[in-house]
Order: C-alpha cells, then structure tokens, then sequence
C-alpha cells in the first residue's frame, strides 16, 4: 500500500475531522484516503427522501404484501361509502395516507433484508480494521499483518461488487430508455452545478440577531413566517357585518375601467355543482 501525501490550507485545517483510509472500487495499487470538512457557517443538510430500489419492484414477497395493504384501503373506502360514515372521523384522505405509510414500511423492511447486507458486512469489516490498525503492541506482528491483508481483500472485494450493483443500474436505465433523446442520456452529459444553499435564516425580533443553520429548522422558520403574514391585520372575532363594511370600502378604490362587466361577474359567482366537482377529481 502506497500513501502520497495530502496538502490542506492551514485555514481548512480546524474543519476537517474523520479522516479514514478505505479499499477503493478502482483497480489500483493506492487505498482511498477520505475525510468530512465542516466550515463553521456550513449548513446543516438531512438525509433527503429515501427512495425504492429499483431491484424490489419485481420482489413478489413485497408486492404481495402491497396487494394486501391495497385490498384493505379499497374496502375501508368502500364501507365508509355504504354506511355514511362522517367525514370529520373517517374519510378516504386518512385511508390513504395510513395506505402510504404502510406500504412506505413494506419497502423500507424490505430493503434492509435484500440490499443492506452488503453494507452492514462493509461496515463491520472496517471496523475490524480500524481495531486492528490501533493496536500498538501487536502490531508489527505476522499474524495481525496477516489479518489486516485479508480484511483489505475481503473490503475490496465487496466494494468492488458495490460498483457493479451501480454499473448494473445504470445499464438498465439505457436499455429501459433506448435510443431516445432526453431523460437519462441528457442527465449523463448535464453539467452539475453547485446549487446556491441558503446558508442560515434570521430568526425574526431577535436582538442581537440570531440565525438557524438547520435544514429542517430552517424550513420550519420559513413555514411560520408565510403563517404569519396570512394572518397578519386580520381579527378572527370581527362579524360578517363588519367585514362586508370592510371588503366594499376596499372594492369602491377599484376603478371602473379595471372592473369586469356584470355578464363576467355573474359566471364567476356562479356555484360548483357535484358533478363538475366529480368530473375534475377524475
């Protein structure tokens, strides 16, 4: 094994932490050296949606518990229709939803039993490793050199049937997509450019002024802030009275020329029927 040396600015220094050095997937002679960098104002950034292997859409064991879950919701649907039941206790919206998180969970358990095993068998041999290299006394031994040799053999080999796994995806999506322009032939030859991160939000009436880098925080602050300015100069205890005086106050400082003619205002004050509603949902 061959370690070259690795530069870093004496600035960049404080901010780098876990450094490892890993078996790489490539055919090479050089074991690959990785590390996190963290600048103080770097953004917190989760996981991002967890998405369905492509490999578990012909698992028949997961699709058979689907179909299970499915039946299930179509007949809830069903006796909710039949019986009247209130909407305010049960509705097709919440069947639906208790449906996604089921099956969510289905592919979740069934993912970690097919494809997870790969990388917990990775991650335990690295750990193994890295045991071994910190053993200061038995460490120049012929048997720890030993022992070391055949967990880098064994981490190479599995990195290696990782790629492959990903090589063998990326073939498939060619052949599904064929010769045609667009989809993941344009993805392959896009340029990817950085995206610009919103760094850290204000928290609003602080002072002196204090900001969230969490992701989900910062999301959150975002959502209470649009909250806020939809509520904002309204009183909920205000009458109707009231707000009628209100609304035509506000609608006489429109002009006569931005008005619409009273044949367009009668088609738009006209209302909904049930069948226009269920043409649209369909």
């Amino acid at each position: 094994m061959r370690l070259d040396r690795i530069y870093i600015s004496k600035k960049a220094e404080p901010f780098t932490f876990d450094w490892e050095i890993k078996e790489s997937a490539i055919l090479t002679d050089h074991a690959m050296v990785t590390m996190k960098y963290a600048p103080k104002e770097a953004p917190h950034i989760g996981k991002g949606r967890w998405t369905l292997p492509l490999a578990l859409i012909n698992n028949d064991k997961m699709l058979e518990k689907i179909a299970e879950q499915g039946t299930a919701f179509q007949s809830k649907v069903t006796r909710d229709r039949i019986e009247r039941t209130d909407r305010q206790t049960s509705n097709t919206q919440t069947h639906w939803e208790t449906f996604k998180e089921s099956t969510h969970k289905i592919a979740k358990t069934t993912a970690k039993e097919c494809f997870y095993k790969i990388t917990l068998r990775i991650k335990a041999l690295e750990k193994d490793l890295r045991e071994t290299n910190n053993r200061p006394v038995t460490n120049t031994t012929r048997e720890t050199q030993n022992h070391k040799a055949y967990l880098a053999n064994q981490l190479k080999h599995l990195k290696k049937k990782e790629a492959k796994n990903r090589k063998d995806i990326l073939n498939t999506k060619l052949a599904n997509h064929g010769e045609q322009l667009g989809g993941i032939w344009s993805a392959l030859g896009k340029e990817k450019r950085p995206r610009n991160l919103i760094h850290r939000l204000k928290i609003p009436n602080t002072n002196p002024p204090q900001y969230k880098c969490h992701s989900k925080r910062m999301a959150a602050l975002t959502r209470d802030h649009h909250k806020t300015i939809q509520n904002e100069d309204i009183n909920p205890n205000m009458s109707p009275k009231e707000y009628e005086i209100i609304l035509n106050d506000a609608l006489t400082g429109i002009l006569e020329s931005q008005r619409l003619e009273e044949p367009d205002r009668t088609n738009m004050s006209w209302k909904v029927t049930e069948d226009q509603v269920s043409k649209a949902l369909h």
